[in-house]
C-alpha cells in the first residue's frame, strides 16, 4: 500500500508591524514644531523674526495695555497667541524636550482619541497653559512660548488611564486600559506618585530651582500646571471610552 506524500510544511507569514508605531498625528505635530522652528531662526531676518514673536507668543500683560511691545502687535494677535506661542520653541534643546514628551504620552491619548479628538484636546490644553500663565502674571510684557501647555495636558489625560494599565489589567495596548475616575486615579499608587513628581517639580521650578540649570526665569510653569489640570481634569469629556461621552453621543434606531 503506497502512501500519499505529505504536503510541504508551510510557515504562517509573519506578522507585519509598522516600523514606525507612532500616530501620524504625533509625528506631524513634532514635524510641525520642528519646521516652524527652522524657518524662524534659519531664514527669517532678525525683523521677520521680531514680528513673529511679537505677534504669535503669548504676550499676558498685552491684553491689560497697549504700550510698549503690545503697540506693535496686529488685531488678530491676542487671539490667536494662546494657541499658537506653542508652534514656538527658544532653541532646538527645548523642542527636543517636547518632541520627546509628544511621543511618551501623545502617543497613547492619540491612540485612544483619534486625530480630531486629539487636535482639539491639545489646542485647548494650549490655551489652558496660557490661562494660567496669564493668572500669575496678568503684567508680564514677555513673551511666552513652547508646546509645555499641550504635553502637559497629554500628560494629564494619559494619567487617566495609561499609567499603571499594565499592572491593573495585564493590557498589551495601554490605549484600550478602562479609564479611571478623577477618584480611583487619586486613589492608584502609580498614577498619584507620578501627578506628585509633576506638581513637585513644578513648584520647585517656579521657586527659583531652575536657577541651577542657568534658565533662571526662562521656564513657564504655569503653563505646565494649567495643561496638566485640564488634561487631568476634562479628559473624560473627549474620550470616546468614557460613560460621559457615550452618553452624549447620538443612538441609532434599527428598523
Amino acid at each position: 500500500m503506497s502512501h500519499l506524500p505529505e504536503p510541504p510544511f508551510v510557515d504562517e507569514p509573519p506578522v507585519r508591524r509598522p516600523a514606525i508605531n507612532v500616530p501620524a498625528v504625533i509625528l506631524v505635530l513634532i514635524a510641525s514644531f520642528a519646521l516652524v522652528h527652522w524657518v524662524r531662526t534659519s531664514l527669517l531676518s532678525s525683523f521677520d523674526e521680531a514680528w513673529v514673536l511679537v505677534n504669535f507668543a503669548f504676550v499676558p500683560g498685552c491684553y491689560g495695555t497697549t504700550g510698549d511691545i503690545c503697540g506693535l502687535r496686529e488685531g488678530w494677535a491676542p487671539w490667536v497667541s494662546p494657541i499658537s506661542h506653542a508652534f514656538l520653541h527658544g532653541d532646538w534643546t527645548h523642542f527636543g524636550t517636547n518632541a520627546v514628551w509628544l511621543l511618551a504620552f501623545g502617543t497613547p491619548v492619540a491612540r485612544r482619541l483619534g486625530t480630531g479628538r486629539l487636535l482639539l484636546f491639545a489646542a485647548i490644553g494650549a490655551v489652558a497653559g496660557a490661562g494660567l500663565f496669564y493668572l500669575f502674571n496678568r503684567d508680564l510684557i514677555q513673551p511666552m512660548i513652547g508646546a509645555s501647555g499641550v504635553v502637559s495636558a497629554l500628560m494629564g489625560g494619559a494619567a487617566r488611564f495609561a499609567l499603571g494599565a499594565t499592572g491593573r489589567g495585564g493590557m498589551a495596548d495601554v490605549a484600550k486600559a478602562p479609564l479611571l475616575s478623577i477618584r480611583d486615579s487619586l486613589r492608584d499608587r502609580t498614577t498619584l506618585f507620578f501627578i506628585a513628581i509633576f506638581f513637585v517639580t513644578n513648584v520647585a521650578l517656579g521657586s527659583g530651582a531652575a536657577l541651577l540649570f542657568g534658565e533662571g526665569g526662562a521656564i513657564a510653569w504655569e503653563a505646565h500646571l494649567g495643561g496638566f489640570l485640564f488634561g487631568f481634569l476634562a479628559f473624560a469629556v473627549f474620550d470616546p471610552r468614557s460613560p460621559e461621552t457615550l452618553a452624549l453621543a447620538p443612538r441609532r434606531l434599527s428598523s
